[in-house]
């Protein structure tokens, strides 16, 4: 990709949550990624690892009240997200950068028609349009994720469609301006295997339909590895590993990321007991300086404990951030 230019620069983000007076909470630390054109960048890592506070804060989601960005740059065409006036960020949300968020009941308004949310959603950014218009757009983005009788769901309600039909009506909405950039927050999670089989094939269809890029959040391996072009692996709020996915999944260096991939089960070559990540994420106010996943860490090092390590080469376009990756890439 390094022949194209970014379409987001993510540069240093650092996001604080401040709880009252004295409490900040660190959610993300220095954290840079880029999104290129019409590729899908995979964010993968357990709950707590900061995937949804990242992606949120491309979009400026987050609670301005209790939300700080000590530092970095969020760069879309140039344009730095983070220091927009609101207006401006308002013409770019949900035109030009959408979001399809994991339960869509929840950002659906059940006492609103599906369509009568689709057209406020295509009204935000193009108020002069003719009503026959906007509903034809509202239909046409209903039938291209595969939704039968459109018109019928453009009347009905959020709470009287399954779950499978509210996430394509999300997809729907999210693509009615065309965007340039999709944020997809775990968007399959409440989802049985084949439905969910159903919205990934059809996000990889408006993907090369539109070019459009895509950000996918999730903790699912199978799902990375059906989606992704690039994978970034974060825990505790930082970036752990980064790469293409294939050569992330082929040939992972980071403790963490092996660990992930070691415990994904895979039917041809499972044998006995799946081994475990000891441990779990720790809560944001419990994360420890150096490495964050050095209690976790079978190499972990007394270097680990103080110093976070620093961003180094493992390959073409592979990153990784760990102390001791070459000494354990070294031992096999």
């Amino acid at each position: 990709m390094a022949e194209k230019e970014p379409l987001l620069q993510v540069q240093h983000l650092s996001v604080d949550f401040r709880m009252d007076r004295r409490t900040m909470l660190h959610a993300v630390r220095n954290v840079s990624f880029n999104v290129y054109p019409g590729e899908t960048l995979g964010i993968l890592g357990e709950s707590g690892c900061g995937k949804s506070v990242t992606c949120m804060s491309v979009l400026r989601l987050l609670s301005a009240r209790t939300t700080r960005y000590p530092q970095g740059k969020i760069l879309f065409h140039g344009e730095d997200l983070l220091s927009l006036p609101d207006k401006r960020m308002r013409e770019i949300r949900g035109d030009r950068i959408s979001m399809i968020f994991q339960e869509p009941m929840t950002s659906l308004n059940p006492l609103f028609t599906i369509g009568d949310q689709m057209l406020e959603a295509l009204a935000v950014h193009d108020s002069h349009m003719e009503k026959a218009d906007a509903l034809r757009s509202c239909r046409e983005a209903l039938e291209r994720v595969n939704i039968p009788n459109a018109e019928r769901i453009l009347h009905s309600y959020p709470f009287t469609l399954s779950g499978g039909m509210l996430q394509r009506v999300m997809i729907a909405i999210a693509i009615l301006n065309r965007p340039e950039l999709l944020i997809a927050d775990e968007p399959t999670t409440a989802l049985d295997v084949t439905i969910q089989a159903q919205v990934l094939d059809l996000m990889n269809e408006l993907k090369r339909e539109y070019q459009t890029s895509i950000i996918f959040v999730t903790h699912d391996l199978g799902v990375i590895g059906e989606m992704a072009d690039r994978v970034m692996v974060m825990y505790g709020g930082r970036k752990c590993e980064e790469g293409p996915a294939n050569e992330v999944f082929a040939h992972p260096v980071h403790p963490y990321t092996i660990g992930l991939i070691s415990a994904y089960p895979d039917p041809e070559t499972i044998r006995g007991r799946l081994p475990v990540i000891p441990g779990s994420v720790p809560a944001l106010k419990d994360i420890p300086e150096g490495c964050p996943f050095q209690n976790r860490c079978g190499i972990a090092r007394d270097g680990c404990r103080s110093l976070f390590p620093a961003e180094e080469e493992a390959g073409p376009d592979h990153v990784v951030c760990c102390h001791k990756w070459k000494e354990e890439a070294a031992n096999g």
